[in-house]
């Protein structure tokens, strides 16, 4: 019986494999459909906000057209030139996307991937020849508001050029109280200025006269090239007047903080002129004496009263005066450091010399005859650089003979022991 029916376990995986393999295929066909559904969903989307970029952009040449005309009247053809050329650009663009929409919309059938990227083109050209008329509309409207206000603001610029004018006579009133403390390269970069804002203040006033006339005598002749002009005149002549304010102030900050670099460099001399008057070495003593008459001299010159300030370059001299000061000043600390270390180990090596001379002169005492030469050699020569030792005054020279004397003690005691032995 079992025999007989040994091929159900096998029907029974292939039917189950088979029964997968349809769920899986009916779900990847499930899936594909949805994609297609949501693909086909955004391809009207697309098509749609074609439709609707390719109207708003024709809408927008017919408008910008008529616009064009009226501002041709108003400002004349020079002043429309790049408004005309924008719209020829958006007419060429907006031609070309109706051709695309021709091909969509033709019974030429077409393939998807060509749809959609016509679809895309229309979109990408409507919006770019409504954003470029949208930009010169916009710049014409700003002109029709200045025009339409022109008498306002041509009683505003009035008022500017008296508020620059005053200015002006502040900035050269401020330039003649400088020069007085200061030398005539500290005031280089603001020097000019008066002279220029006055020729700008010129050319304000100019352009502000000429609109005036055109708004007396022809009441439709556009002005707001002048007044432009004159906006721009103010504002130039305005920051190069804030430039001389700006340039006073930071030439009172450099030379307060140069005053203070002078207080500085008083105490630091204090400081060199007491190393150099406790300093040992005659050598260090000039060298510092040197820096310090080079530095007073700086100082000096510096602080003079009737001497006229750059306070950056004044600083910048007086920071190389004190930087070669420091540098002889940590030499000579150096120097004198040595002298001082080499005095306190002098001591106790001159001891150590002495003892160990001792010793060795005992020993050498204590067996006659039985020391050589070498050793009593060795032993003189530690007595005598111990003698040299005691009676120099260079302390560093002093410790290198005593240790010198030292190590000839050593060498002697060894000697000797090794002879009596």
């Amino acid at each position: 019986m079992t025999g007989e029916f040994w091929w159900v376990p096998s029907a029974v995986v292939f039917g189950g494999t088979a029964a997968v393999a349809v769920v899986i295929s009916m779900m990847l066909r499930r899936r594909a459909q949805a994609r297609a559904r949501v693909d086909q969903t955004l391809a009207i989307e697309r098509t749609r906000a074609a439709a609707i970029s390719l109207v708003r952009a024709d809408d927008l040449i017919e408008a910008a057209t008529d616009e064009l005309g009226f501002a041709v009247a108003q400002f004349g053809e020079n002043a429309t030139s790049d408004f005309a050329a924008a719209l020829d650009a958006s007419r060429r663009q907006v031609r070309d996307a109706f051709l695309l929409q021709q091909r969509l919309d033709d019974s030429v059938p077409d393939s998807e991937g060509e749809r959609r990227r016509w679809t895309e083109q229309i979109i990408v050209l409507s919006d770019e020849a409504v954003t470029r008329l949208g930009a010169e509309t916009r710049d014409f409207d700003s002109r029709r508001g200045v025009e339409r206000d022109a008498p306002i603001l041509l009683e505003k610029l009035r008022r500017r050029l008296d508020r620059v004018a005053d200015r002006v006579a502040a900035g050269t009133a401020s330039l003649s109280r400088l020069s007085r403390t200061y030398a005539a390269p500290a005031l280089a970069p603001i020097s000019g200025n008066v002279a220029r804002a006055e020729a700008a203040l010129v050319d304000a006033r100019r352009a502000v006269d000429a609109a005036a006339a055109r708004l007396a005598h022809e009441a439709t002749d556009p002005v707001g090239e002048q007044l432009l002009a004159a906006e721009q005149a103010l504002h130039h002549a305005g920051t190069l007047l804030d430039a001389i304010e700006l340039g006073e102030d930071q030439l009172h900050v450099g030379f307060a903080s140069l005053a203070r670099a002078l207080d500085g460099a008083d105490l630091e001399l204090a400081e060199v002129r007491a190393l150099r008057d406790g300093h040992e070495e005659t050598a260090a003593r000039g060298e510092l004496n040197r820096v310090v008459a080079e530095a007073d001299r700086v100082v000096g010159e510096l602080r003079h009263p009737s001497r006229l300030s750059d306070p950056a370059a004044d600083q910048a001299w007086l920071r190389t005066a004190m930087d070669g000061l420091d540098v002889i000043r940590s030499e000579a600390r150096n120097r004198q450091l040595r002298l001082d270390n080499a005095r306190g180990a002098l001591t106790g090596a001159l001891l150590a010399a002495r003892s160990q001379i001792t010793v060795t002169r005992d020993f050498i005492t204590a067996h006659p005859g039985r020391v050589g030469a070498e050793a009593r050699t060795r032993l003189a020569e530690a007595e005598r650089k111990l003698s040299l030792a005691t009676s120099e005054a260079d302390p560093i020279s002093a410790l290198d003979t005593a240790r010198s004397a030292m190590t000839h003690a050593t060498d002697a005691d060894a000697l000797a022991r090794f002879d009596a032995h």
